[in-house]
């Protein structure tokens, strides 16, 4: 029964280095924007929700580019907050002419959960050949909108970009930043190899003519809208997909804080069943949940059964290696650091939190800003 165990482990972990392998040779095959020779009209696409703390930040760093003036513009969508939102965007509004605030309506309400309505009425009435993304409560720098833009060259229709979380101070945020790179760089090397599976849609660019032709998008209700457009892009072969590695690309978030709001949003990222039109990307995902979960079984059954101790060690070892060297790879194009014992911490902990997650995420209730999330 053991070696049987031990046969499925062996061929999960062999799996698994395929695929960081994978993540690591896409990366190398990414390459920084080229010099911008004209200038689209960009549509920059918000969906805000309670961020009166927030979304001055936000638009004052949008405001604040290198892009011509006269080529972009702002939509707020103030999808029903109910503290000072909406007066905020409406006072931007008032005072620049590149902002617009819409408000859903009460009738929209009946779409709990779902960000993509709010994203959705915002792109409808965007002027923009590009639509840009983010949300309310991250910053970008001045060179944004203008690299972002640069990627759409040749067939290229969707530009997925970096996200970072903010100084973490805590030593739990300084792990999460770490946790939160290693998804990034996995996402840019999964484009780079050219297999797309994850996106964070802080960070995301696309052709509007794109968004509209995926006829039923606005039907979905997975709260990972940004990877089912992108999935369904790449799948439908309606263009090229790239990953904008430009360090001046990045967007800049804020870390969860605690582990019950970390742990609550991966559980909200891992709400995705169903929304996958190329069932290839499932098959990934299950056999690399397989890798984690037959790790996490290794450690439990060690108290039963000693032998256990010696192919556990090498397994975690050789995960420990690959993930090392292709997060550096990742840090260093967008000029990150990386702390070695926080490194290490992190990776005991990357197990657990992964079957934990990903296995609640199916199971249990997902709320969001006092919202159900609807699966």
């Amino acid at each position: 029964m053991i070696n049987i165990f031990l046969a499925i482990l062996a061929i999960f972990t062999i799996y698994y280095i395929y695929f960081i392998t994978r993540v690591r040779i896409g990366l190398s095959l990414l390459h920084p924007a080229k010099r911008l020779m004209n200038y689209p009209k960009v549509s920059v696409v918000i969906a805000a929700r309670n961020e009166e703390k927030s979304i001055g930040l936000s638009l004052d760093s949008i405001l604040q580019q290198t892009y011509p003036l006269d080529k972009y513009e702002i939509i707020v969508v103030n999808d029903h907050s109910t503290d000072r939102t909406n007066s905020i965007v409406q006072s931007y509004s008032y005072k620049s002419n590149q902002v617009r605030l819409i408000t859903l309506s009460d009738g929209d309400k009946q779409a709990t959960g779902n960000k993509l309505l709010a994203l959705t009425k915002g792109i409808e009435q965007a002027s923009g050949e590009i639509i840009l993304t983010t949300d309310a409560d991250c910053t970008v720098k001045s060179r944004w909108i203008e690299l972002m833009v640069a990627h759409f060259e040749n067939d290229i229709v969707f530009v997925a970009g970096p996200v970072i979380e903010k100084n973490p101070e805590s030593f739990f945020s300084k792990i999460e930043q770490l946790e939160f790179l290693g998804l990034i760089t996995t996402a840019a090397g999964l484009i780079g190899s050219r297999r797309p599976i994850i996106c964070n849609g802080a960070n995301l660019a696309y052709k509007k003519s794109t968004f509209l032709t995926i006829a039923e998008y606005s039907k979905d209700v997975s709260s990972n809208d940004d990877e089912t457009l992108m999935n369904k892009v790449s799948y439908r072969k309606l263009g090229e997909i790239t990953f904008a590695i430009d360090s001046d690309a990045l967007v800049t978030t804020h870390s969860s804080n605690t582990v019950f709001s970390f742990l609550v949003q991966r559980m909200r990222w891992a709400n995705k069943r169903g929304h996958y039109e190329d069932k290839s990307i499932l098959i990934t995902l299950v056999s690399l949940y397989f890798f984690f979960f037959s790790l996490f079984s290794l450690v439990v059954f060690i108290p039963f059964e000693s032998k256990l101790i010696l192919p556990l060690s090498i397994t975690l070892l050789g995960k420990i290696i690959v993930d090392f060297f292709t997060l550096r790879t990742g840090a260093r194009m967008l000029q990150q650091h990386i702390s070695l014992p926080h490194f290490l911490i992190a990776e005991l902990l990357h197990v657990p939190y992964i079957v934990i997650t990903a296995a609640l995420g199916q199971i249990a209730s997902i709320y969001w800003k006092g919202r159900r999330i609807q699966k």
